[in-house]
């Protein structure tokens, strides 16, 4: 694992006090992909608004969630919906 390959996954509670978990590591991961900061943090925005819509339209325990990279831009999966930020 290096800045330019990654990928964890994670299922996180279907509960908003979430929310501000999985948008950190979306921060996170643009940062240790070298993105500055203003756009680490956009993309965590984006991620955020991703996950508050799931938690309104689905149902279930737990929300699936990847973050990853191949090379390329940095992708948060959130039950299968895929935000992109490229470093």
């Amino acid at each position: 694992m290096d800045s330019t390959t990654f990928q964890f996954s994670l299922s996180v509670p279907r509960d908003p006090q979430f929310v501000s978990t999985v948008r950190k590591l979306a921060v996170l991961a643009a940062r240790y992909a070298s993105c500055g900061d203003g756009e680490a943090e956009t993309f965590g925005g984006s991620v955020e608004k991703a996950v508050r819509a799931c938690l309104e339209q689905s149902s279930g325990d737990s929300i699936a969630v990847i973050v990853r990279r191949n090379a390329g831009p940095v992708e948060v999966l959130v039950d299968g919906h895929a935000i992109t930020v490229e470093p």
